[in-house]
């Protein structure tokens, strides 16, 4: 994972525990959307890291 993807993976995660704290739930509209947010960013570079690991010429 590059180092772009991480600091916004991060950067999201803060979010997310801030406003589930905020808003003392985890079903607020703003905290389910934040951890969609998330989830499909970590879909995402999971895919990512799968598809460079399956490249010929990956380390």
């Amino acid at each position: 994972m590059d180092n772009l993807t991480n600091r916004r993976l991060e950067r999201l995660r803060g979010q997310l525990v801030a406003a589930a704290m905020r808003k003392q739930t985890f079903m607020h509209r703003e905290v389910l959307l934040l951890s969609q947010t998330l989830d499909q960013l970590i879909v995402k570079a999971q895919t990512d890291k799968r598809k460079s690991l399956n490249e010929p010429n990956a380390n």
